[in-house]
């Protein structure tokens, strides 16, 4: 009989914790969604200036990871709108090339998805 009020501990504190809602500027795939709620629990976003932004790139929306201002060598990781990694920027090598080309110069339609302040 103990172990039924652990239990039910257990169960509201996974169901509570797993309708978390992120507070977002615009809309996302749920997959992107998750990952920012991700992102926000790691040691990857800093406790300030960590933010979400989507880009429009190579004919595609992307979502870039910037982990704000905690560490000078942090990257940058770009997904696309599948979840799927398709490069990370900056970092120790001070990357600027995703997909073979300088995303900065042809990333567009850049949108403040998430922040935390």
């Amino acid at each position: 009989m103990k172990t039924l009020p652990l239990f039910s501990l257990i169960i509201l504190s996974i169901v509570l914790t797993g309708c978390e809602k992120v507070d977002l500027e615009v809309n996302v795939p749920s997959c992107i969604e998750k990952e920012i709620k991700e992102f926000q629990k790691t040691s990857f976003a800093c406790d300030s200036e960590a933010q979400v932004l989507r880009y429009d790139y190579q004919d595609f929306q992307v979502f870039v990871f910037q982990p704000g201002n905690c560490g000078a060598d942090l990257p940058e990781k770009i997904y696309d709108s599948g979840c799927n990694l398709i490069c990370s920027l900056g970092g120790f090598e001070g990357n600027i090339y995703c997909n073979g080309e300088i995303f900065y110069n042809i990333a567009t339609n850049r949108t403040l998805v998430w922040k935390n302040e």
